[in-house]
C-alpha cells in the first residue's frame, strides 16, 4: 500500500493495488485503469502520470507518497468488493489527453473523486 499526500505532504488517502482509499482505508474513492483516473463517475475524471493525479485540465489534486505499512487494508475483502461494484459502472474507458500543469486543484482528491457519488445520492 503506498499512500496519496497532498501539496503540504499530508497524507489524504492510500492506494491499494488499483484502488484508492480514503485516509482510513475504510471507503473506495476511485481506481485507476491503466492511467486513467476513475471516481464515481461512469467515465474517467483525470490521469495518473509521473506519480501525479491530475484532473482534466492538469491541475494537480495529490501525489503518490511513500510504500507503509500493513500492505493490505483491514477490510480487504469488502475493499475489494467496492471496488469491483465501482468497476462494474464503468461504461466509458475512453481516457481524455490531459496537459501537464503545474499548478494544483482548489478542490482536494477525495471531493472530486466522490462527486459523482453525490450525484447519484441526489437523483
Amino acid at each position: 500500500m503506498t499512500s496519496i499526500v497532498d501539496k503540504n505532504g499530508n497524507t489524504i488517502g492510500y492506494m491499494y493495488l488499483t484502488i484508492i482509499l480514503d485516509v482510513e482505508q475504510k471507503q473506495v474513492l476511485g481506481l485507476l485503469l491503466g492511467n486513467c483516473l476513475f471516481g464515481h463517475e461512469s467515465a474517467p475524471v483525470g490521469k495518473f502520470f509521473k506519480d501525479t493525479f491530475r484532473k482534466s485540465n492538469g491541475e494537480i489534486l495529490a501525489l503518490l507518497g511513500k510504500e507503509v505499512f500493513p500492505e493490505k487494508p483491514a477490510d480487504e475483502k469488502r475493499i475489494l468488493r467496492d471496488a469491483w461494484d465501482l468497476l462494474s459502472r464503468v461504461k466509458d474507458h475512453t481516457c481524455m489527453w490531459v496537459e501537464e500543469k503545474n499548478k494544483w486543484s482548489n478542490e482536494d482528491l477525495r471531493n472530486y473523486l466522490l462527486l459523482g457519488l453525490a450525484e447519484a445520492q441526489i437523483a
